[in-house]
């Protein structure tokens, strides 16, 4: 198995030799020429025959073969045609002939491929004709001669072009390799994208619901302390208790961008549809007067879809802290219908302010929730005054 370094996975199965000398085609083709030459000019050097000399063009052509295939053709068959006009026997250099048409159906054009193949038969022919293969035969052996040739010549074409057609496949193979790594790499950044982008939404939703409420609780407790210090104290409670929840799903939320899932320490588990009702119970205890009406069975909610509706109601409800006003009323409605839950939350506060301070990401948090699961969701002030956030999720296969 074999295969060009490209990229990061594919790896060279090739010894170094033959990386060299498939990286250095023409230094090959050289050396084998210069040694399929050295009968021909020996013994043109010792005789002093110039027959040779054809020999010695035929093995020099073939030394061009793959970077120049079809002058190198060309010029081998020039050499033979004059062979077969000027002599009437067989030389050394025929030799070089199958070499050449090799070479121009694995590496030459299609027009020159298929030139070569006719240029093979006929040169055939004309080699029966030039040795006298069929004086005085009758006809017999020179058919015989001609067949055998043809069949030298189909052979040499064929290979050739199944070597053609086969570093074709390789390198298809290869590419589609380098392909599917880089499509693996972009999926992995989209992926890391999505995951970071994930995290950050949640970090949002805990650290903005958390501190509202420590925020709004911590005011009460401040003008609680003057005149109701039983009050304070509870509502210090309060903040303390949400301080810790709030560390617990940091903690969690830092492992999984840490990669602390396998480290064997307990982590508090992702909120759920079924935590609605204590996260109604939170935020009522900070001092919101807000309600939940639930129509419908709140384990019908799978992990993603609980996960959610939990979120969307966090972060209405939060926006409803910070900018609902004093003295506002709130309530949180979720609803069945068919493959579908609806999550209504509407306040009676200062709604127009609560549709963008200029500094959260909360509608646009949501909106991205939502649009994972394919929902809808419909937020804005209240024409009667408040603010509104509508939000229908498809429960779908978890």
């Amino acid at each position: 198995m074999c295969g060009r370094q490209r990229g990061h996975t594919l790896v060279d199965m090739r010894f170094p030799g033959e990386r060299w000398l498939r990286a250095h085609p023409l230094v090959v083709d050289v050396v084998l020429g210069g040694v399929l030459m050295m009968p021909s000019a020996a013994v043109g050097m010792v005789t002093g025959n110039l027959v040779y000399a054809l020999d010695i063009v035929m093995f020099s052509a073939i030394m061009f073969r793959r970077t120049a295939p079809t002058a190198s053709f060309a010029v081998l068959s020039l050499a033979l045609l004059i062979q077969a006009i000027g002599l009437d026997t067989a030389q050394w250099g025929d030799f070089a002939f199958p070499i050449g048409l090799y070479s121009i159906a694995a590496y030459g054009p299609t027009w020159a491929r298929w030139t070569g193949l006719g240029v093979g038969f006929l040169g055939a022919a004309l080699a029966v004709d030039s040795w006298g293969i069929d004086q005085g035969g009758g006809g017999g052996s020179g058919v015989l001669a001609f067949v055998a040739l043809s069949a030298i010549v189909l052979f040499s074409w064929t290979f050739g072009d199944r070597m053609r057609t086969r570093r074709a496949y390789v390198a298809g193979l290869e590419d589609r390799a380098v392909q599917l790594e880089r499509e693996a790499e972009q999926r992995a950044q989209i992926a890391a994208a999505a995951e970071r982008a994930r995290i950050a939404r949640e970090m949002h939703d805990v650290v903005a619901h958390s501190l509202s409420v420590i925020v709004v609780q911590a005011d009460g407790a401040l003008f609680a302390a003057r005149k109701r210090p039983e009050v304070a104290a509870e509502t210090l409670s309060t903040i303390s208790a949400t301080g810790r929840e709030s560390l617990t799903e940091m903690r969690r939320l830092i492992g999984l961008l840490r990669g602390d899932e396998q480290g064997g320490r307990e982590l508090a588990p992702m909120p759920s549809g079924a935590d609605l009702p204590s996260l109604v119970a939170q935020v009522s205890g900070s001092g919101l007067d807000v309600s939940l009406q639930v129509d419908g069975d709140l384990t019908r909610l799978g992990s993603g879809a609980g996960l959610t509706v939990y979120r969307v109601v966090q972060e209405a409800l939060t926006n409803t802290l910070k900018h609902a006003g004093p003295e506002v009323r709130a309530t949180v409605e979720v609803s069945f219908d068919g493959d579908d839950v609806r999550v209504l939350i509407e306040d009676d506060g200062r709604g127009a302010a609560t549709s963008d301070d200029g500094h959260g990401h909360g509608i646009a948090g949501m909106r991205e929730r939502i649009a994972v699961h394919d929902g809808t969701i419909d937020a804005g002030p209240r024409a009667g005054g408040g603010f509104r956030v509508d939000a229908r999720i498809p429960l779908g296969d978890e």
